[in-house]
């Protein structure tokens, strides 16, 4: 197997055990104290690999508006993100808050074009559509009739939750800074707000051996391991083809859903995620272009 796609193999499965984990620790832990120990264990990973790749130099090369401006954004894209997906996780069943939460790559498209100005074309319209009506179908489990029996608040903090990525992921192509070091940013700022949060909320938690191995597989392994091997594997792939195989990440996150919490796999989610992801594929797709008739008819 060719290194790139090993690496995105490591970060797909990672990443898909994510809503079962996060199910798990929450039987046990708050919102707050699942968002402070996960962050911290990411921290602490990617500042040991930023030390041991020689980029903590970096650090001191950044102004104090753009660790400011940095921080901002890691607030934004990792601790209101993950707040409102495990909010979400709470209130839903663990495939609906994952599948709902999975609507953040066609919501780029949208703060792209809100936000950057970037064109919005009748396929881009066509795909919206058709991924907010996967929404509807898992939210509602396949029947639309009973719309009284949805728990509205759980998707509109998925919805909430997959607005925040996506914002951060437009804001972050913008900043200019390495990549760990961006991430390292992004995850202490994370950390010591969500402290912040969890010492006002209740007294920080002396954690077990088995809330640390969750804890630590949903920092150290979903978060900066599985960013870490996919950075790995872009660079040495063709990321046009990689990035593809990111979209398999909901289906494999059913199978751990279905193993780790014994809950069934609706019928309705596995029509909703389709209708979400031929959304997304079809604002990525590029048709054609036709030729002029008259090029046409000379050939």
């Amino acid at each position: 197997m060719k290194k790139e796609y090993l690496f995105a193999g490591i970060s797909i499965l990672s990443w898909a055990s994510t809503a079962a984990v996060g199910t798990l620790m929450m039987d046990s832990l708050s919102q707050f104290a699942l968002v402070f120990y996960t962050s911290l264990t990411a921290a602490v990973f990617l500042l040991i690999l930023v030390a041991a790749t020689g980029r903590l130099p970096l650090l001191r090369t950044l102004h104090l508006k753009d660790l400011f401006r940095m921080s901002a954004l890691g607030i934004l894209g990792m601790f209101l993100m993950s707040l409102f997906f495990y909010n979400g996780l709470a209130r839903l069943e663990a495939q609906q808050a994952y599948i709902i939460n999975y609507l953040w790559p066609i919501l780029i498209v949208v703060f792209s074009w809100l936000i950057l100005r970037k064109p919005i074309t009748a396929q881009t319209c066509l795909a919206l559509l058709l991924s907010f009506f996967g929404v509807i179908i898992v939210a509602t489990e396949g029947n639309l009739a009973n719309l009284g029996g949805v728990d509205f608040g759980g998707v509109i903090s998925c919805l909430l939750g997959a607005c925040c990525y996506a914002l951060f992921a437009v804001f972050n192509t913008q900043v200019k800074c390495d990549k760990f070091v961006a991430m390292l940013v992004y995850y202490t700022s994370t950390t010591l707000v969500s402290l912040v949060f969890l010492a006002a909320q209740e007294p920080v938690p002396i954690l077990s051996a088995v809330q640390w191995g969750g804890t630590i597989w949903l920092g150290m392994v979903t978060n900066g391991l599985a960013y870490t091997t996919w950075a790995l594997s872009m660079d040495l792939g063709n990321t046009a083809k990689l990035s593809n195989l990111a979209y398999l990440t909901p289906f494999l996150s059913l199978v751990y859903i279905f193993f780790l919490l014994h809950e069934p796999i609706l019928l309705s989610s596995y029509l909703g995620l389709v209708f979400i992801l031929a959304g997304v594929l079809l604002q990525v797709w590029k048709f054609p272009a036709r030729r002029p008739r008259a090029a046409r008819t000379q050939s």
